[in-house]
């Protein structure tokens, strides 16, 4: 397979000359601590896995409104389907499908399948860090994360308490020049008990349509949403906590139905409302090695209704549609020390509930030459979504993982069984042509074992092997649009990756105190029984299913990172590749293209001036031409972007902030959302502005 060798090569080359010119600081993914992607803490660069960690500063510097404005330096990870808001979803290492990157919201399973729409709805200013585990993480955390694991974890009041504070309060107010948007936060915190922390948090955006980088507006890409948080802590013991949260984010308004690649299809009103539980224990005693436990229980739900149709979709939409995830999580993990073990198990439950509803007029007089409706009933009624089945799938798993530490060695292996139940509706059972009672069962054991040296002080090498796996989807078990059979006969599709990597770790390098991190990474993926979509009436005519395990790709690729810090300046280098091939030899069209990230900046005491370099690199896609009706082979143009960002600290209460992007108005268009062929053009020139006042 055909790989940018020559791009490593030379950055390796250009190490020592990068340490004289350019200088880090801790604004970098790298050597941060996690937790929640290894079930112990540790640093990332003592993982045997590609780990990063966004904290408070990652995303705030750069005044992000989403999380897909923060991922430049983090390896072949990025946001596709953009620019509008609700219209992005993660890509990680060419996994772009919801189903295919596990996300989670203080441990509690968020995911959402729309057509033609995104799946995370999270306000930036909500979260506290941000975990991205690259590859499979099956063991820990569970099937459906064959590209990654993405683990939100929310602000609480000790991301604001000053040391002398019992209570205070912090507010924000921003502006964006492209869109007219008016943003604005308010945090109010305190610690009435010194076992008590509580928080409370408020974030509204109003703004107005996209300005695009070819000087086109994109039309219904406003922004108008609100999100809250409110979260407590209390103290049991000194070893024990207990911890409840709940947070919202809401965005009404008149939009374009397909918010993830470019073309108009009409819009709607859409009302997003997206609604997280959590309620959390933990026991940590340093003087009990044998106990580190965590319980979780989480609730998501995430609602979109749609009504108000433009006239082209007034019969696919009706009086309304209504889209529902609603998802249950148990989580309870401990971790066992004992010699040099580090011996992790525990038992993850989850249900999930999918509603697709839609209330509708009958059509009485269809005309199948127009595709439209001509003549309707006088009385609306609600039915199932033939395109969106219902249905509830369940989960239970159980894992164990253990860690152990020999000399310069840590050995990690892993084991984890998981159980599927899914169940279609009633009403969905009622219209087969055969009885039966739709349920399907599906259950799967995982392997992982990783091998981790530390070959001096300095420099460790790892490697490791995962299978990875996902159940079918309740879409793809009881899909029955355009007249087609369902298939209870879909098997579970599974993975294998192997990752090879490197990492370094210097301090004093230049001057006292500074340091230089790196990380090289090689990885290799393969997906078996892969679940694929086939609509062609000619080679999967109707009646016959529209899934089945007829696919199998596999990929590979690098990823290089090396930041350099000291109390004057600070470089981020991050560089990343990946290509594949499909079960025909074909290219994974999807996969995004090869791309440099340069992040630099300066420190002074008060104050921070930054800017980013990101080049991305052409790229060929597969697209349908509509004339001709034919699909056909393009190039999806390169381009590189600038973005500049400052930040000064005017004195212990108030805050000024500035970042513009795309400093020079550089024309590009994104990857759009489905099936990775050119989406819309990026966003033109924004300033962006925010003052905070710390109470």
């Amino acid at each position: 397979m055909l790989r940018s060798k020559l791009a490593i090569c030379i950055s390796l080359s250009l190490l020592p000359a990068l340490q004289n010119v350019y200088a880090s600081s801790a604004i970098t993914t790298l050597d941060k601590t996690t937790v929640t992607a290894t079930r112990t803490e540790k640093s990332t660069l003592s993982t045997s896995q590609a780990v990063n960690v966004l904290e408070i500063n990652d995303i705030e510097r750069k005044l992000s409104g989403s999380i897909f404005d923060s991922l430049d330096l983090i390896p072949n990870t990025s946001g596709v389907g953009g620019p509008f808001a609700n219209g992005y979803k993660f890509d990680i290492r060419g996994f772009s499908d919801a189903e295919d990157v596990m996300v989670t919201l203080n441990g509690a399973v968020q995911t959402f399948e729309k057509y033609r729409m995104g799946s995370v709805f999270i306000d930036a200013d909500l979260y506290r860090s941000v975990s991205v585990k690259r590859g499979p993480s099956t063991v820990l955390h569970g099937g459906g994360a064959l590209g990654g694991l993405v683990q939100f974890e929310l602000k609480d009041a000790n991301d604001f308490l000053r040391d002398d504070q019992t209570v205070g309060a912090k507010v924000k107010l921003g502006h964006h020049s492209n869109n007219n948007q008016k943003n604005a936060a308010v945090f109010a915190y305190g610690t009435p008990t010194e076992q008590l922390d509580l928080l409370f948090a408020y974030v509204t955006r109003d703004s107005d349509d996209f300005k695009l980088s070819n000087d086109e507006t994109l039309a219904d890409s406003a922004i108008k949403s609100d999100s809250w948080l409110a979260k407590a802590t209390y103290d049991l013991s000194d070893f024990q906590a207990l911890s409840f949260n709940a947070s919202q984010t809401q965005d009404a308004q008149r939009a374009e139905f397909n918010t993830t690649d470019k073309g108009a299809w009409g819009t709607v009103y859409r009302d997003v409302n997206q609604t997280t539980y959590n309620l959390e224990y933990t026991q940590h005693d340093a003087n009990n090695p044998w106990i580190d436990l965590s319980i979780k229980l989480g609730q998501s739900q995430s609602h979109v209704t749609e009504s108000d149709a433009s006239p082209a979709l007034a019969d696919f939409i009706g009086v309304e549609s209504d889209y529902q995830y609603n998802i249950n999580t148990l989580d309870v993990s401990n971790t066992s020390r004992f010699s040099n073990h580090a011996l992790t198990y525990g038992a993850q439950y989850s249900s999930q509930e999918r509603v697709g509803n839609k209330t509708a007029f009958p059509c009485l007089n269809f005309n199948r030459q127009t595709y439209q409706c001509e003549q309707y009933g006088d009385t609306a009624s609600t039915s199932q979504i033939s395109s969106q089945p219902a249905g509830e799938q369940n989960r239970f798993a159980l894992y164990i993982q253990d860690e152990y530490y020999w000399q310069a060695f840590t050995l990690t292996a892993g084991l984890r069984y998981e159980k599927y139940q899914s169940t279609p509706t009633a009403e969905f059972l009622a219209k087969l042509p055969t009885p039966s009672t739709g349920e399907v069962d599906h259950d799967h054991v995982v392997p992982a074992v990783s091998i981790n040296y530390q070959a001096t002080d300095n420099i460790n090498v790892f490697y490791s092997y995962q299978e990875g796996f996902r159940a079918p989807l309740i879409d793809e078990l009881y899909d029955r649009y355009g007249g087609r059979l369902p298939n209870f006969n879909l098997d579970i599709e599974t993975s294998n990756s192997h990752e090879l990597g490197a990492t370094a770790s210097f301090d004093d390098v230049l001057i006292n105190n500074d340091s230089l991190r790196a990380r090289l990474v090689y990885f290799d993926t393969s997906v078996d029984d892969e679940i694929l979509s086939q609509t062609s009436s000619v080679t999967n005519p109707a009646p016959a299913p529209r899934y089945n395990n007829a696919g199998s790709n596999d990929r590979d690729g690098y990823e290089f990172e090396l930041s350099y810090a000291n109390r004057f300046m600070y470089s981020n280098i991050v560089y990343s590749e990946v290509a594949g091939q499909d079960h025909n030899h074909e290219p994974l069209w999807q996969l995004p293209a090869d791309n440099l990230v340069f992040d630099t900046g300066l420190l002074f005491d008060d104050a921070s001036v930054g800017m980013t370099f990101k080049h991305v690199q052409n790229r060929d896609v597969q697209t349908f031409n509509m004339h001709t009706r034919r699909t056909e082979q393009v190039q999806h143009a390169g381009y590189s972007l600038i973005n500049a960002y400052a930040n000064w600290q005017v004195n212990q209460q108030i805050n000024v902030k500035l970042a513009l992007d795309n400093l020079l108005d550089t024309e590009y268009q994104v990857v759009a959302g489905t099936g990775g062929a050119i989406g819309n053009y990026g966003v033109g020139r924004n300033a962006k502005v925010q003052i905070s006042y710390q109470f």
